[in-house]
């Protein structure tokens, strides 16, 4: 009982030392290791080091320069030490909110939970594909540092605008402007779809008829359209060798056998955990991000980027973004109303998690290895 309260430590010491040796690999064998991080990191010493240079989400960017100049030590140690902070922080806030929902849970099955949540991929049928990313996403992600720094804040910026809008308070409305502006800086991919799912999220809920809501809402959407219109017209205007399109299944198309099977895949143990439990949007947790994930997956599906950037599907990142939010509410739901479901529906859903925990474990330990993340099979 004594070892079992360090259960969650572990956890923490464990994602930190993994995630900052898989940066470390990242940074120095780039040929075994492919990410966005060496390209990252040429782009945090461009900002610093070449006049005039702009980069539109320089938060990561930030904090590891800071690092590795507080500490004496290179920009890729830093990078390694800043990508684990927020991984690692990630995984303590997951856990906060799973003991936090699931009170009655011992401190190892909240840990487990955690575990699942932080780790858990999408389904993989091999008769279809035995590729377990390319088409599909995935809710946890391990080769893009700027999507690791983003999380957190789109964690706590969901929880306390929700926390606003069920309780009027000024001050989680304060928290969740602060920090959704700071979202801006690490990733706008999590903005551009979190306004229009209030938007819409308001209109059903009717949390547009709040006085203090609708002030929160036109000061955020004016501060976050005034910087991405900032953000936009120095990286696409500005670079004339890029801009959006419409490009409907385009981008996706390139992945993707099917890209209806593939959104079933990547979303199996929500949408059905949704479809077997009647009423469960009542939930605002789930209710908002279902509506990012559909916001997500149109933007996958709608928009792309020009030029060399067009393959690499970078509107893809708010659905990935969104998924990651939807299997953290839903995971915790599931737990929640475990008891209260059919024998044949709590069980079939156990196992669909149990699977697709495992593909995803299967899918951190070959990124780990060195695998290419985007091509990682499996064979079962």
């Amino acid at each position: 009982m004594r070892l079992e309260k360090y259960l969650p430590l572990l956890l923490f010491t464990s994602i930190f030392i993994l995630s900052s040796f898989l940066v470390h690999m990242q940074t120095i064998s780039i040929e075994r290791y492919s990410s966005d991080t060496f390209p990252h990191i040429i782009f945090l010493y461009r900002l610093f080091y070449e006049p005039n240079y702009y980069i539109s989400h320089p938060l990561w960017h930030l904090l590891t320069f800071s690092i590795s100049k507080l500490f004496f030590i290179s920009v890729e140690s830093a990078a390694a030490i800043s990508s684990a902070f927020f991984v690692t922080l990630w995984t303590y806030l997951v856990h906060w909110l799973v003991k936090k929902n699931l009170p009655n849970y011992s401190t190892w099955q909240h840990t487990l939970i955690t575990f699942s949540i932080i780790t858990v991929g999408p389904l993989c049928l091999p008769w279809y594909s035995k590729i377990i990313f390319l088409g599909q996403g995935s809710p946890n992600i391990w080769h893009n540092v700027t999507l690791w720094t983003v999380k957190p804040f789109a964690l706590l910026s969901v929880w306390y605008t929700l926390k606003g809008i069920e309780t009027s308070k000024k001050t989680a409305y304060i928290f969740a402007f602060i920090i959704v502006v700071l979202s801006i800086f690490a990733k706008p991919s999590f903005i551009i779809m979190f306004l229009p799912t209030l938007a819409i999220f308001s209109l059903i809920k009717g949390s547009y008829k709040d006085l203090v809501f609708q002030r929160y809402f036109f000061l955020l959407s004016s501060i976050s359209i005034l910087i991405l219109s900032y953000q936009y017209t120095h990286t696409f205007v500005e670079d004339r060798a890029s801009h959006i399109i419409i490009d409907v299944g385009g981008v996706w198309s390139l992945s993707s056998q099917n890209i209806g099977i593939s959104i079933f895949l990547g979303l199996a143990f929500p949408l059905l955990l949704t479809l077997f439990k009647t009423g469960l949007l009542n939930d605002n947790t789930i209710l908002l991000s279902w509506i990012m994930t559909f916001i997500g997956i149109a933007y996958y599906a709608i928009f792309a980027e020009t030029g060399r950037f067009y393959s690499h599907g970078n509107f893809g990142w708010s659905y990935m973004l969104a998924m990651s939010l939807l299997y953290l509410f839903s995971i915790i739901k599931f737990f929640q109303i475990f008891s209260s479901l059919l024998f044949w529906k709590r069980y079939s859903l156990l196992i669909l998690l149990i699977i697709q925990t495992s593909i995803g474990v299967e899918y951190l330990y070959k990124v780990l290895l060195g695998q290419n993340p985007l091509y990682i099979s499996i064979y079962l």
